[in-house]
């Protein structure tokens, strides 16, 4: 399936997981293109056409991004409302989305503990705006991959196991 990773990493050469998985994919799967809107747009004007032709090439879209206060970083949601325009995305003429599949790869300095329904919501909770986002779209939401606690001292240990989970999500 012909797959495009839209990373959203504010500073990915200082990335510790998120770099890490992109390495450990270009190794296995060097033709999933990962199209990173950080380096693409450092001024922000995003190109709506061009980033529109880009996703109608590819049957499978991840997101991949650091959490930022429970969040995406400021350029993917601007990319997403500037690009998933009515009558592109959705509403009259809006099928370009349409069976698309769309998952999400994201990355954390939180805990698990933080991550819980009693405590600030889980993965799943955070990440229902984008499936959501999905839905509306006519795409399907194959779900997400995660990794918590980037800077604990078990990390690096954790994440060699954590990127075949992510080349797995990413390739399934």
């Amino acid at each position: 399936m012909k797959t495009v990773i839209v990373l959203a990493h504010p500073n990915i050469e200082q990335s510790y997981v998120n770099k890490s998985w992109l390495e450990a994919l270009s190794k296995t799967n060097p033709e999933i293109e990962v199209h990173d809107l950080y380096r693409k747009y450092p001024d922000w004007k995003i190109d709506i056409s061009a980033e529109q032709a880009l996703l109608i090439g590819y049957e499978r879209i991840i997101f991949q991004y650091p959490f930022q206060w429970y969040n995406m970083p400021p350029l993917l949601k601007k990319w997403i409302d500037e690009v998933f325009l009515q009558g592109w995305a959705y509403g009259q003429g809006g099928e370009n989305l349409i069976n698309k599949e769309i998952g999400v790869a994201v990355s954390t300095a939180g805990v698990s503990d933080v991550y819980t329904e009693s405590v600030f919501g889980s993965v799943e909770q955070l990440l229902k705006p984008m499936a959501s986002t999905a839905k509306f779209v006519g795409a399907k939401y194959i779900g997400h991959h995660h990794f918590l606690g980037a800077y604990t001292p078990d990390a690096s240990e954790r994440l060699l196991a954590n990127q075949k989970e992510y080349i797995q999500f990413v390739t399934k």
